[in-house]
């Protein structure tokens, strides 16, 4: 269980991620671990499957743990032709993969004939954020934040009151202040904030 959090500021053209560093399993508190997102490098490939630059993919993960390093370290992940959409190369391409090579590790399988991670992510890409589901499915979002898994309902509270009633603070400070939050309010995260700042040329 975690906290994760991405919030756009437009107005420096970044976004800011944070998350707890709680690990639980169950109602227990199995440690404090060092991040709970993985960043990687994105091939991005012309029509000739020739490689013509790179760019940053981010994954806010809540849910299995061992997700992380599977990202992080083993997962293949495919190149993106300069021509297709993002979420047409989510859905065809790179969850694709993911889902095969996790069922190929057995790291996860089908539930009731189901693919189900039992995991949330927020993936961030070219100054956009999407949601993933358990199923994998997936989200665009289209408001400045988006919150994933335990006391995402205290998280939201406090960026919206924030956002709306006191504007003059900095954005790093309002993920900050619903980490804490959700640290204080809930048994699954804790109140060690680890704050990211992705800027849009990423």
């Amino acid at each position: 269980m975690t906290i994760g959090i991405a919030l756009k500021d437009k107005k420096n053209h970044r976004i800011i991620i944070g998350t707890d560093r709680q690990a639980t399993l169950g109602d227990e508190i199995q440690a404090t671990v060092k991040k709970k997102y993985v960043c990687r490098e994105l091939e991005i490939i012309d029509g000739y499957e020739n490689v013509i630059g790179t760019r940053k993919i981010y994954f806010i993960l809540a849910g299995w743990g061992f997700l992380d390093g599977f990202l992080e370290y083993k997962f293949k992940i495919p190149p993106i032709n300069e021509n297709i959409n993002f979420i047409d190369y989510l859905y065809t391409c790179l969850l694709s993969d993911l889902k095969t090579q996790l069922m190929d590790e057995k790291l996860l399988g089908l539930k009731e004939d189901k693919f189900n991670s039992e995991s949330n992510v927020l993936i961030i890409y070219d100054g956009e954020i999407y949601e993933l589901t358990n199923s994998f499915g997936i989200d665009h979002v289209h408001t400045d934040y988006a919150v994933i898994w335990s006391g995402w309902k205290v998280a939201i509270g406090s960026l919206y009151t924030n956002l709306h009633y006191h504007q003059h603070l900095n954005r790093v400070n309002m993920v900050q202040q619903a980490i804490i939050s959700c640290g204080v309010n809930t048994i699954y995260c804790d109140t060690n904030s680890d704050i990211h700042i992705i800027y849009d040329y990423e």
